[in-house]
């Protein structure tokens, strides 16, 4: 009996161990790494909607989620503020790859120009889905006010609102334009409504 208490104690020692100093890891790191998060996610908003000096956060969204389903991947919304002037509206997207989530942050200007698309955390196929945040993809978004909805087209575009698919990752691609799409839509809806407030 000795033979087998014996391990068993020292076994539960040592969990309990491991147990407390990951608990205490946890505890001294978090506050850290929320604030990095925090400081990533405003970088984001700084590069897609760069005329803006700070941001407020748009409350509200869940009403207009509430009236179209296909929003429901718009998670935040912003007000990019200069002096005193609303210059634009930054949101915070996630929308299913192909390897899972993907945060993608959307600057619109005042006009309805899509000012910036920054792809954040995804799980994208390296070489290929992860091809997302490279310039020849991200950058056709960039300048566009959409009279009609973004769509994915694989070769032969002909107008602004179409988006060369990446080789190999149309599900990518897809993923990315439905993001900017719901930005663009909610966007359009906040104004309706009287702005961004």
């Amino acid at each position: 009996m000795r033979d087998i208490a014996k391990p068993t104690v020292v076994l539960f020692l040592i969990c309990t161990i491991v147990t407390f100093a990951l608990a205490y890891t946890n505890a001294i790191t978090a506050d850290k790494i929320d604030e990095m998060i925090s400081l990533e996610l405003d970088n984001a908003r700084r590069k897609v909607l760069s005329l803006a000096d700070s941001f407020e956060k748009i409350e509200g969204l869940e009403e207009i989620v509430s009236e179209n389903a296909d929003l429901g991947i718009v998670k935040e919304a912003y007000k990019g503020v200069k002096g005193q002037e609303t210059v634009g509206n930054v949101f915070l997207v996630e929308s299913k790859g192909y390897g899972g989530a993907i945060t993608i942050t959307v600057g619109i200007d005042n006009k309805g120009k899509i000012t910036g698309v920054e792809i954040g955390d995804n799980n994208e196929t390296p070489g290929l889905g992860a091809k997302a945040k490279d310039e020849p993809f991200i950058s056709q978004f960039v300048g566009i006010i959409p009279e009609e909805p973004l769509t994915v087209v694989k070769s032969n575009k002909s107008k602004s609102e179409e988006i060369d698919a990446i080789s190999s990752a149309t599900i990518t691609s897809r993923a990315v334009t439905k993001a900017v799409q719901a930005a663009v839509d909610i966007n359009a809806e906040l104004m309706k409504r009287g702005g961004n407030s």
